[in-house]
């Protein structure tokens, strides 16, 4: 199989939605099992697993304003098992959409601030260790006592 000029177009696309949505320009939705959507006045994009495992192989499917499927771009393993060029642009895809979909980074930074900062420096936390404390307690041992 050739990277021919539309799987060329749709690696763009989807390196694209990385960028933007990894800026947090743009936003997906969860759309069912393990399909995660994009909406834009000209169109929608949706990626998922194929299988609705989380794992590959990966999907993007365009579609029109009217919700007719128009283009896909499925991850594959070409002759003698190479994978596709465009694989890795779907991993990608799929990894950020599924994160703004779940709100990933809204929910770990909203958890950063319910937490008091830590400013302490490297002996006070060797200090607060657990196992600093477990040696301060231990009892002396006995050929420490004679």
């Amino acid at each position: 199989m050739t990277y021919d000029r539309t799987e060329q177009r749709l690696t763009e696309l989807a390196n694209r939605l990385v960028a933007a949505t990894t800026g947090r320009a743009e936003q997906w939705q969860l759309d069912g099992d393990d399909v995660f959507v994009w909406t834009a006045g000209e169109g929608v994009v949706t990626v998922g697993s194929r299988d609705r495992d989380g794992e590959p192989p990966y999907e993007l499917v365009v579609y029109n304003p009217a919700r007719e499927r128009v283009d896909e771009l499925t991850s594959e393993l070409l002759t003698d098992d190479q994978p596709a060029p465009w694989n890795d642009a779907l991993v990608d895809l799929y990894r950020v959409a599924r994160r703004s979909a779940l709100r990933a980074d809204d929910i770990v930074d909203a958890l950063i601030e319910a937490l008091p900062e830590a400013n302490l420096d490297r002996e006070a936390q060797r200090e607060r260790s657990f196992l600093s404390r477990g040696r301060r307690s231990a009892p002396a041992s006995a050929t420490d006592a004679s």
